[in-house]
């Protein structure tokens, strides 16, 4: 049978003493065992969290700052590749220029050395033109009026006679 403890009586004050004084002793016992130790393990629990949540939200800030530097310094070399393909391509067009510049001025010089060529060679034809016409000349007078004119007179009278031509 089991038997059920009920108090029915009231405790006695020395009792009810000794039992709050053994509470209190246990209590202050308990504070400097085991709760002064647990709250200290506790508090420096919190201070590691605590510190460990300001190096992770330091290192999240450095990671963003250094993500925006990398961004930069990517667009600045965006940049720089766009400024040195306009740089080459310039390059080019002005080497391009000059090339066909200098073709055209030795295009230039070729035409106007012909032409001097063809000017020197006009006025060799006439020279050997107006001797071969003296010559033919003195020969056909000669031969009209049966006399040998002098080379030099027959030069001479032909000389006024193209004359006269190059008048009319």
């Amino acid at each position: 049978m089991a038997q059920t403890f009920i108090m029915t009586k009231a405790m006695p004050l020395g009792d009810m003493v000794f039992i709050i004084v053994a509470f209190l002793l246990l209590m202050v016992i308990l504070k400097k065992v085991a709760y002064g130790p647990l709250t200290k393990v506790l508090d420096q629990r919190a201070d590691k969290i605590n510190k460990d949540l300001d190096d992770a939200s330091k290192k999240s800030a450095d990671a963003n700052t250094l993500v925006e530097q990398r961004q930069k310094e990517l667009s600045e070399s965006k940049t720089q590749a766009s400024q040195m393909i306009a740089t080459a391509k310039k390059s080019a067009k002005e080497q391009s220029d000059a090339l066909i510049q200098a073709a055209n001025t030795q295009v230039a010089g070729m035409r106007q050395s012909a032409e001097d060529d063809a000017v020197q060679m006009k006025e060799e034809a006439m020279t050997t033109a107006k001797k071969d016409v003296a010559d033919l000349s003195v020969n056909i007078a000669s031969k009209l009026i049966q006399k040998e004119l002098s080379a030099d007179d027959q030069r001479a009278l032909i000389d006024a006679y193209l004359a006269e031509l190059g008048q009319q």
